[in-house]
């Protein structure tokens, strides 16, 4: 048996030799069915559009219809007599023809897909074919060869990989809009990037941020790209590289040239192939890296651009190793819309994080300054920040000698958050300063102080506690402008809550302010503090008050045990508010 097809004018050929019998004779007869069954084979093989091939049992090809010829590139008669890897080079031979050899073997048919090129070279794009194979036999079981039926399915795969595509942008989108951003810690921003990508868009991603100084002020070309790692997040079995790679924190300095450079000169995305030749993209590190990369199997890599008002201010850099496809040009505009989004929420936490350095350190400078009490008085102060997630505040304290040898006490809060009330509380304090050196007395401090403010046009409101002490007499003159009581620990009984009468916040309008006076006993300590101390979002002031009148205070130790115990109200609380505390007895 032959495993050639038979064509009509191979059969008048062959009808021709064998001497034209009698149109009657069996052999006629026999071969006018043989041509018949070959004419309708053939009509079917040639006529339809999914491809069909013959292979004998060498694997070479026997035939090969139109529709095949056109899917390989190559005219049906260059395929006779040839294997599969000399007709189409960029389809992996190696696992069609063991799925051929099983089929030949077995006689079970298979059914594959297959993905690859019909032409050398790495330009030509990926195809994705169908295959079912089943064996071809003698009469008596033995193989022959094998039929191959091929139905390309390219588009089909493309058409539901740009809707998996699209199905992904449109949960991507609506995550990254509840799950970026959640803070205002620049960190844990870029943690929530990377951890939206990682794994259904990328193996590993990184999140690179310029120093905010910097990109506020462009560096001179000459002085290169410093950046900071801020966040890396892996998958599971590229656990290795989030220590190998450069951990959160570390600086990255990319070489000139490098991919991830040309991210961020261009502003645009760029697609590395990590296995290439030259190994500029693996997310610019240095050559001797390139090793680490492959070991670790990263194939592909993404960087894209974090731009905010119109500057870049770091970049994302997404990687894929093996098992995962390369990155496409639709995912990388995806991976770019995704940073743009997140750009906004990461510039928006780093200036403030950089305004709230700046808070505190102007807060802390005013704070540091020379407050030395008059002679006789021992003095404890402690400045405590909000947390990280909480803006910085106006609070303050203030000691400071006053002529004839009492003591001034301050302590005050200015209303809002932010290096404006940092810089506002600055004018209270030389405010109360200036008017207490005059000689004034407490209360008549804080009414010419709300004049003062009402001149200055101050919008921001502040509480205000004003103390002038006499060790002499132990006398403490008392007035608040709006702000918590004090504090009172004698050295037999309790700690109180002192009863003053309480005048208008400075800021808040013209308004008497009264004061009282009164003697402390020997060795009784006066905290004044501010209300970050006592205040919950989840409890009334009230409870915050009784339960810092009800801690056991040592104070007859240094003072610094004292604020200690006071401090230690703010164990496990959600404090949103920034702490200032002043003790003070006679030494």
């Amino acid at each position: 048996m032959s495993l050639d097809i038979l064509s009509e004018e191979q059969a008048r050929d062959l009808l021709r030799r064998l001497g034209r019998p009698s149109p009657d004779s069996p052999e006629v007869a026999a071969l006018a069915r043989l041509v018949a069954d070959h004419t309708v084979m053939r009509a079917v093989a040639d006529g339809t559009s999914v491809g069909v091939a013959v292979l004998d049992a060498e694997l070479r090809y026997r035939y090969v219809n139109e529709a095949l010829a056109a899917m390989n590139g190559t005219p049906a008669p260059d395929h006779l007599g040839k294997r599969l890897a000399d007709v189409v080079p960029g389809v992996n031979v190696d696992h069609t023809e063991a799925a051929l050899r099983s089929v030949l073997e077995t006689g079970r048919p298979v059914a594959h897909l297959v993905e690859g090129t019909t032409a050398p070279g790495p330009a030509a794009p990926v195809r994705f074919w169908h295959n079912a194979f089943h064996r071809l036999e003698e009469e008596d079981g033995a193989p022959l060869g094998v039929v191959a039926l091929v139905l390309e399915i390219t588009e089909d795969r493309r058409i539901r990989e740009a809707l998996s595509l699209a199905s992904t942008r449109l949960t991507l989108f609506d995550e990254a809009a509840t799950r970026i951003g959640t803070t205002l810690d620049v960190r844990q921003t870029c943690q929530e990037l990377t951890e939206l990508l990682v794994p259904r868009l990328a193996d590993l991603a990184v999140v690179d941020v310029l120093d905010l100084d910097r990109h506020l002020a462009a560096p001179h070309p000459q002085e290169g790209l410093h950046l900071h790692r801020l966040a890396l997040t892996a998958v599971p079995r590229l656990a290795e590289a989030t220590h190998l790679l450069g951990a959160p924190g570390a600086p990255v300095t990319p070489r000139p040239g490098s991919d991830l450079t040309r991210c961020l000169d261009e502003q645009r995305p760029v697609v590395s192939d990590l296995l290439g030749p030259d190994g500029t993209g693996l997310l610019g590190l240095p050559p001797e890296r390139i090793a680490l990369h492959r070991r670790l199997g990263l194939h592909s890599a993404c960087h894209v651009p974090l731009t905010a008002r119109h500057d870049v201010i770091g970049v994302v850099s997404l990687v894929r190793s093996t098992g995962s496809p390369p990155f496409t040009p639709q995912e990388a505009d995806l991976a770019g819309e995704l940073a743009l989004r997140a750009a906004n929420s990461i510039d928006n936490a780093q200036r403030y994080a950089h305004e709230r350095r700046s808070a505190v350190l102007l807060q802390r400078a005013l704070l540091s300054d020379a407050t030395v009490p008059g002679p006789g008085v021992e003095c404890a102060r402690r400045y405590l920040p909000a947390g990280a997630a909480a803006e910085i505040g106006g609070d303050w304290y203030d000691t400071l000698a006053l002529p004839g040898g009492s003591t001034l006490l301050t302590v005050g809060d200015v209303m809002g958050h932010g290096l404006d009330a940092a810089a506002t509380m600055a004018e209270y304090r030389s405010v109360i300063r200036t008017l207490a050196l005059q000689g004034l007395p407490p209360a008549a401090v804080l009414d010419a102080a709300e004049h003062t403010v009402q001149a200055l046009d101050q919008e921001r409101v502040a509480t205000c506690l004003t103390v002038t002490f006499s060790p002499a007499t132990r006398t403490a003159v008392l007035a608040t402008a709006g702000h918590l009581p004090p504090l009172l620990i004698p050295p037999d009984g309790p700690p109180r809550l002192l009863d003053l009468p309480v005048g208008p916040p400075l800021g808040a309008g013209p308004g008497p302010h009264r004061s009282r006076t009164l003697r402390l006993p020997p060795g009784a300590v006066l905290l004044l503090y501010t209300d970050g101390l006592v205040e919950r979002r989840d409890q009334d002031i009230d409870q915050g008050l009784a339960a810092l009148a009800a801690l056991a205070f040592e104070q007859a130790g240094p003072l610094e045990s004292v604020l200690d115990t006071a401090v230690t109200l703010l164990a496990g609380a959600r404090v949103g508010d920034d702490v200032s505390l002043l003790a003070v007895r006679t030494a």
